[in-house]
């Protein structure tokens, strides 16, 4: 994962510094996120992600912070080149995970799988106008430890 970011940011940078239009470039994202851990707890999406995803075949990186409102998940996706969004609704069941992103034009979805150990997520943005893309986020480590949803008052 970090790789594939690392990767696509030295593709950008170089570019960029040669001040010259990048190369025509194919960018592939797949996602194995591994079969669910039987009788596991649910993991804890609270936390900071960082993002990467391929609107038209150019690489958007970002930060996306996850936290609770209650006892559901809430949130906002900050792209490095436009304003923050908000993370208006996100669901997960078993290794499915569903954010709905308030945009300025209409919502935009995203719909993908969890890893089992809960620190990557892999799928594809939907825009309001039907646009499909790939896009993966890796948690950052944290020693910070919110309480699990499920003992969360309701």
């Amino acid at each position: 994962m970090r790789r594939l970011i690392l990767l696509a940011l030295a593709t950008a940078l170089a570019a960029a510094s040669a001040h010259a239009a990048p190369p025509a470039a194919s960018l592939s994202i797949t996602c194995d996120a591994g079969g669910e851990v039987a009788g596991a707890e649910a993991p804890n999406l609270h936390g900071n992600w960082d993002f990467l995803m391929v609107p038209g075949g150019a690489p958007s990186f970002g930060v996306m912070s996850i936290g609770f409102v209650g006892d559901q998940y809430g949130g906002a996706l900050v792209p490095v080149r436009t304003a923050p969004v908000v993370l208006r609704n996100i669901t997960l069941a078993g290794d499915r995970i569903r954010m709905v992103v308030a945009s300025a034009e209409g919502d935009v979805h995203f719909d993908g799988r969890l890893s089992a150990k809960g620190d990557y997520m892999c799928g594809t943005v939907t825009y309001h106008g039907g646009a499909t893309f790939p896009m993966v986020a890796q948690k950052r480590p944290s020693t910070y430890r919110s309480q699990p949803q499920a003992e969360r008052a309701r």
